[in-house]
């Protein structure tokens, strides 16, 4: 997992992701980076992707609880896309 986080909201998100990503026990073989872009105004973006795919993108707020939610779609969205990558690689025959 890769941290390019760049303010103390992207920090915060970082942690409480990592900390859902071991307590759910997702395990990915592929990089998982999350990135922190400034947006318009005084707002940053946060993204998580996986491989330069974007995953799940949001525009982060300094409200704990709504980091936490994020935090919580992002994992969701993380463990749907590497369990579809899964099942793509399993119908995929290599010759």
């Amino acid at each position: 997992m890769s941290d390019d986080t760049k303010t103390k909201v992207g920090k915060d998100f970082y942690d409480v992701y990592y900390y859902l990503y071991n307590q759910y026990k997702v395990n990915s073989k592929k990089i998982i980076t999350l990135n922190e872009e400034f947006s318009f105004a005084r707002n940053t973006k946060i993204v998580v992707s996986i491989d330069n795919e974007v995953i799940y993108e949001f525009l982060a707020r300094p409200d704990e609880e709504y980091l936490k939610e994020m935090a919580e779609e992002s994992i969701y969205a993380t463990y749907l896309y590497l369990k579809n990558l899964e099942k793509q690689s399993k119908y995929f025959t290599q010759y």
